[in-house]
């Protein structure tokens, strides 16, 4: 009986987190890496220990995605959490709860005593490598490390980007590269990271210049594409997926005119400033 009043009281905590906390975080979207969400998920099923779940909270902490005054964090050589802080991480595992209802859950159990773990970061310098070794072959743990990889790549990229929200998609603009050609024109190369932000899979469409969703606009008239970074005319994102987007034009471009990428989906339509370099 007092496991399970203990268990309940612990969802009644994580209930009240994700109501009333959320406010620490100053109403900002988090990114978390994906490998995180996984982590929480093989130790909900019990595939990992606490102690390789607590490394994932402590990157969060290292990389700031998680604020943990020093004043408040309990600092403990061991990793010991209780078991029933595991249904909160299911919850965001599968998506029931977001990434902020995730972060300010934790930070209210450490900051409470409820969750304690060590904070002192410096012990956590292999922190990526620590996520890989649950993998036991080469090429596993190879495709683990390329996707930690990726995924830092794509926040330092989103840490220097304009965003822009066109319907489902999160368009993060990072920069824009100019190359002048022999023949006087401008060879224009946008690099965006896209996100997609709704609960089901979408569509980013442009199977050719003629039919594509696509363009660039000088406010007169538009420009059609180069070349993309699209397979096969398409790319599909996942649920809470981000992707790098790379698109180039090939123009007289004039550089005293504003310039807009344009977007014309099923799922929403837009348009985004583009800066054209001489």
């Amino acid at each position: 009986m007092r496991n399970k009043t203990r268990y309940l009281c612990g969802l009644v905590i994580c209930l009240v987190v994700i109501s009333s906390i959320l406010s620490h975080i100053n109403g900002e979207q988090l990114r978390i890496p994906p490998w995180i969400k996984n982590t929480a998920r093989w130790w909900h099923e019990g595939s990992i220990d606490d102690s390789e779940f607590v490394r994932g909270i402590q990157y969060l902490i290292q990389n700031k995605i998680m604020i943990i005054p020093n004043s408040n964090a309990k600092v403990i050589k061991e990793n010991k959490i209780p078991s029933w802080i595991k249904t909160n991480a299911g919850w965001w595992a599968n998506g029931t709860i977001s990434d902020n209802d995730f972060v300010s859950g934790i930070q209210y159990l450490i900051n409470s005593g409820i969750m304690v773990i060590n904070s002192d970061l410096n012990s956590t310098g292999n922190n990526v490598e620590d996520q890989c070794q649950r993998f036991t072959t080469p090429a596993e743990k190879e495709t683990c490390l390329k996707q930690i990889e990726y995924d830092a790549k794509i926040n330092n990229a989103i840490e220097k980007s304009t965003l822009y929200v066109i319907g489902s998609i999160t368009f993060y603009y990072v920069d824009s590269e100019s190359q002048a050609a022999d023949d006087g024109k401008i060879l224009l190369t946008i690099h965006f990271v896209v996100e997609n932000n709704d609960n089901q899979e979408v569509t980013i469409t442009c199977l050719r210049q003629d039919s594509c969703n696509y363009a660039l606009s000088d406010g007169e008239k538009e420009i059609p594409y180069a070349t993309n970074t699209l397979v096969y005319g398409s790319l599909t994102l996942p649920a809470k997926t981000q992707k790098f987007l790379d698109w180039t034009f090939y123009s007289n471009f004039d550089t005293s005119k504003n310039y807009s990428f344009l977007v014309k989906e099923p799922w929403g339509i837009g348009s985004i400033p583009v800066k054209i370099h001489k």
